[in-house]
């Protein structure tokens, strides 16, 4: 939507008001005062604005207390700071992404189960298929009524009324893409009854009273079913499971994404079986059991920090612990959600965790987090990372509102977090990860050596002895280096020809001890090699 509106500021003694014109000439309808009047007039529209937000944001930060000051938008007076909300911030960055998108046609509608025609308007489920119920969520056919005890009725001026409520608080018509037409489709095509029972997409939601020692089941609501379908079956389109009432095809579409959950397994992890229990009792009990821990009547840990020296296992752990609860995972790291455009970094982390509310139970894992939670500190160089630091306590603060979600975070530097972000609520429950010791090591040679063809003489005891102080990821790089060795031994010997096309016998190669003890000596060579390295940079004078 396009409007237009008057910005009128008056001349001021003060330092900043060089500035103020300097920036004032950045837009195209800049009229200075003229002669006999103090009063300066940029004549602008929503489109320019965001075009240029970066300087139209200092000029509002420097004008916004002057008495001088009014911005007219057909015949209303809005308020400086209007302009300087944190969803105008956001509605700036989506603009500019729109304007950089290889197809600006799909652009706005990433498809997304809460995406109504628009990214940033979000907060109903409309998608509702792929993703099981969450009394957490709000969805489009919760608006409405019974007709009877087998008909529920779709309100659709209720739904509109709900998502314009939306699209006022999050300021969206203030793009100039954004359509109210974008939304309506999509509630056009919704049906107006749903009939009930229809145990394959719908159930009924009951409220139970107690009256003279009894219960009275009244219903309330109603909620979606997941069709339980077999492996490699096909999935309907975004709406289908109304009885009787299909969508229009135009508006039926994949999402861009599925809930992702990993394969590993606690199994796959070596080298930290003495504090696998305490893992699974913190972190996995309260996403299986939520129950356990409403009889104890604690809220469990939904904030979790894994620390500890590099390589040795926490982003296995985290993807463990998704695997055992069937959880979402949504592996990230912290230099990936960091964004040179204004007020993008903070709108990543947004995302992050409408997506984990979206696809609950979810686990989010942030990767390197002391990359963008260090401590704050004062200075103007320092407030964007201040900014992003205060969005991720927020969403922390309010992460029981996203439902059954836990976020999971690693780092190296525990010493380098902001302190708020360690405070009861947030991260407050904090696990090292060790590096492993002699009967992980063992067990991390098993996991590793898995159908390898290995010699008679290994002795993946011994050889555990000798690997003790490394950690997991280097003790795993030895398996696959002395596989490495043997290679190179058999081209050497001619064993194995680079040059000749046809397919040869390879059932002779066999890794024995002399590759691993081989592979190990590399190993500590490398080591010597970096530390060696790290000190010359230390000593070089400045």
């Amino acid at each position: 939507m396009d409007f237009t509106f008057s910005i009128r500021f008056g001349k001021q003694p003060c330092p900043e008001y060089q500035s103020v014109l300097d920036y004032a000439t950045k837009f195209r309808m800049f009229l200075p005062a003229q002669e006999g009047s103090s009063i300066h007039v940029i004549e602008t529209n929503n489109r320019e604005v965001l075009d240029k937000y970066e300087v139209f944001t200092k000029l509002m930060e420097a004008i916004r207390n002057w008495s001088s000051t009014t911005i007219i938008h057909d015949g209303m007076e809005l308020k400086p700071a209007d302009f300087l909300l944190p969803e105008k911030a956001e509605i700036a960055t989506c603009y500019h992404r729109y304007l950089e998108a290889e197809s600006q046609e799909n652009f706005c509608d990433d498809k997304s189960p809460s995406c109504w025609g628009c990214r940033m308007l979000r907060g109903i489920i409309l998608r509702h298929e792929k993703s099981p119920f969450s009394p957490n969520s709000k969805y489009w056919y919760q608006f409405g009524a019974f007709v009877d005890n087998k008909t529920w009725r779709i309100d659709r001026e209720e739904l509109i009324k709900a998502v314009e409520k939306i699209v006022k608080k999050k300021s969206i018509a203030f793009c100039p893409i954004f359509e109210y037409s974008f939304f309506r489709r999509y509630t056009s095509a919704l049906p107006q009854m749903v009939h009930l029972p229809d145990p394959r997409n719908w159930d009924i939601v009951y409220r139970t009273d107690t009256l003279a020692n009894s219960k009275r089941w009244e219903p309330l609501n109603i909620k979606h079913v997941i069709p339980s379908t077999e492996p490699g079956g096909e999935v309907g389109s975004e709406m289908d499971g109304i009885s009787n009432a299909k969508v229009k095809d135009e508006t039926a579409s994949d999402f861009s994404y599925l809930r992702k959950v990993p394969v590993t397994t606690f199994a796959d992890i070596g080298g930290v079986d003495d504090i696998i229990q305490n893992i699974r009792i913190m972190i996995e009990l309260p996403l299986k059991k939520p129950k356990l821990f409403e009889q104890l009547g604690v809220k469990p840990f939904r904030g979790i920090l894994l620390w500890g020296d590099p390589g040795n296992g926490k982003t296995l752990i985290a993807k463990a612990i998704a695997h055992e609860v069937n959880a979402h995972f949504i592996p990230v790291s912290g230099p990936d959600i960091l964004n040179k455009d204004f007020g993008q970094s903070e709108q990543n982390l947004r995302d992050i965790f409408e997506e984990a509310r979206e696809y609950q139970p979810s686990v989010i894992f942030i990767d390197e987090i002391d990359s963008i939670a260090q401590t704050r500190h004062s200075g103007e160089s320092s407030k964007w990372h201040s900014t992003l630091v205060n969005q991720l306590l927020a969403l922390m603060d309010g992460i029981s509102d996203f439902g059954n979600v836990t976020v999971l975070a690693s780092t190296n530097r525990p010493d380098l977090l902001d302190a708020a972000i360690l405070r009861p609520g947030r991260f407050d429950y904090k696990l090292e990860i060790k590096k492993p010791t002699l009967p992980g090591c063992k067990t991390i040679l098993e996991i590793a050596t898995r159908g390898l063809p290995l010699a008679e003489d290994v002795d993946l005891f011994a050889y555990a002895e000798s690997v003790v102080g490394y950690s997991a990821a280097e003790v795993t790089f030895l398996v696959k280096e002395a596989a490495m060795v043997r290679l190179r031994k058999a081209v050497e010997a001619n064993d194995v020809s680079l040059d000749d096309d046809e397919e040869q016998d390879y059932s002779f190669l066999r890794i024995d001890m002399s590759d691993f003890r081989a592979a190990l000596h590399m190993l500590k060579w490398h080591r010597r090699y970096v530390n060696l390295t790290y000190s010359m940079k230390e000593k070089k004078p400045v």
